[in-house]
């Protein structure tokens, strides 16, 4: 005679115990998911954001745009003038100049470079900029 056991003995046995570990491993998945798009998308830490700041004094000596903030989630230059602007993180181990730009990012004229929060989210190291002129325009905004 083959012993036969109901489903609700089933339940009551492993059955059980493998529905919550099931509920278990989702739930934890769910927390892990929640962080990541905390990280992604970041609470606000300033009453406003982003924060603008105008430059009008962009020329071809390198010099910091914006210092190093942690605070900040995400960053944007825009080009308003009509000179080509390079961008560069200020703590790189080899300067970039107007003729060695290796580790700069271009911004063409009425351009704009974004480091958004969704995709970059801690965008926080200070940024160094130059051009070929004087007097150049630079906006930056910070996403906090």
């Amino acid at each position: 005679m083959v012993d036969q056991q109901s489903p609700q003995s089933d339940i009551n046995t492993g059955g059980l115990n493998d529905l919550v570990s099931t509920q278990k491993g989702g739930v934890q998945t769910l927390a892990v998911l929640a962080q990541a798009l905390v990280n992604a998308f970041p609470k606000a830490t300033a009453s406003t954001s982003p924060v603008a700041t105008g430059l009008n004094s962009i020329a071809t000596a390198a010099s910091v745009a914006i210092a190093a903030n942690t605070l900040r989630h995400g960053i944007m230059f825009h080009n308003p003038g009509t000179t080509t602007i390079y961008v560069y993180p200020t703590a790189m181990a080899v300067a970039p100049t107007t003729t060695v730009l290796g580790g700069t990012f271009v911004i063409y004229p009425g351009a704009t470079l974004q480091f958004s929060p969704a995709n970059f989210p801690n965008v926080n190291c200070g940024w160094s900029a130059f051009g070929l002129g004087a007097s150049l325009p630079l906006t930056v905004c910070e996403f906090y």
